[in-house]
């Protein structure tokens, strides 16, 4: 005999899935790739990019807080970083220092090392607070949450790491260039693969701030602030 209401509630069940993960395409649609797109369109102020990147944050960080099981300070820590990853996170830096130099000097020679040695006040400040301001932030959206908020989307890690570099990229069109959403759509595969690994928000903060303090030192930072600095 066939159980009416459990196959009621099967089909109900089936039904707030999809829901449920339509919901989450729309957020991902609205959040990553409509809101870049309308922040690129007239070139806004810094400030309200940053404003929106601070929005986002304070909203996933809502998400996150109501995860089941979830603590800040197992986010902050993560599963701990296997040797063999944190060998190959210094050893990825290291020889990426040579192609990021080369990069500069081909594509705007004239702003290699201006910041530092034309303002080197404010190029102090940039070190100093990038990483709480800019990256803190960032991987908090483009990891944790992300991550955490659309597992049921990506279960694989492969896509879910692909998912997530493309919308870290695809963020940084507003930029009006062509270097940005590049530079971060393939370093966003490599904070994403750190993070898949250790998922700690401390160890990809601080792989992510290497990079774009690097990046503002030698003078590739102007392709991720130009045409917003009114």
């Amino acid at each position: 005999m066939i159980d009416v209401g459990s196959k009621r509630e099967g089909v109900a069940s089936i039904t707030w899935g999809r829901t449920k993960n339509a919901l989450l395409w729309a957020e991902i649609i609205g959040f990553f790739v409509i809101i870049p797109l309308v922040l690129g369109f007239d070139l806004p102020p810094r400030w309200v990019i940053h404003a929106c990147l601070w929005v986002l944050t304070v909203y996933a960080a809502v998400h996150l807080r109501r995860a089941p099981g979830f603590s800040w300070v197992g986010l902050w820590e993560g599963a701990g970083v296997p040797t063999s990853l944190g060998r190959l996170v210094v050893l990825r830096f290291l020889a990426l220092i040579p192609v990021l130099l080369a990069l500069t000097l081909y594509l705007a020679p004239e702003r290699f090392l201006r910041f530092p040695l034309e303002r080197p006040a404010l190029w102090a400040a940039v070190m100093i607070l990038y990483p709480l301001l800019s990256a803190l932030p960032q991987e908090i959206v483009f990891r944790a949450f992300f991550f955490e908020r659309y597992r049921p989307l990506f279960p694989k890690p492969a896509i879910m790491i692909a998912m997530s570099a493309f919308c870290f990229g695809f963020a940084h069109i507003m930029f009006h260039n062509a270097v940005a959403p590049a530079l971060t759509l393939i370093s966003g595969v490599m904070f994403a693969h750190s993070y898949a690994h250790h998922r700690s928000l401390k160890w990809v903060v601080a792989e992510h701030a290497a990079y774009g303090c690097f990046i503002f030192t030698v003078g590739l930072g102007w392709f991720f602030f130009a045409g917003a600095v009114r």
